[in-house]
């Protein structure tokens, strides 16, 4: 559970719990995006980075990259004969 400290215009405060943390990309924008890329030592087996449609990169359908591992699919794809 996550939980912010508010405070409100009369100046006074609160605590604002959740159990679902609101995920944002990197540039800030709303996450509706996990990068697929895959990655052996995370228990998921991908990197999970949470996305935005305006940072993800797509190599196939339902399939999202982050900008780190776009790059990295872009250099195997040209390591690639």
């Amino acid at each position: 559970m996550t939980c912010d400290h508010i405070t409100l215009p009369g100046g006074g405060s609160a605590i604002v719990c959740s159990s679902r943390r609101r995920q944002r990309c990197k540039c800030g924008r709303p996450a509706t995006l996990a990068c697929d890329w895959k990655v052996t030592t995370r228990k998921s087996g991908t990197c999970d980075a949470p996305l935005c449609a305006g940072c993800s990169t797509s190599p196939a359908a339902g399939k999202d990259l982050c900008p780190t591992h776009a790059v990295a699919f872009e250099a195997w794809k040209a390591a690639r004969p």
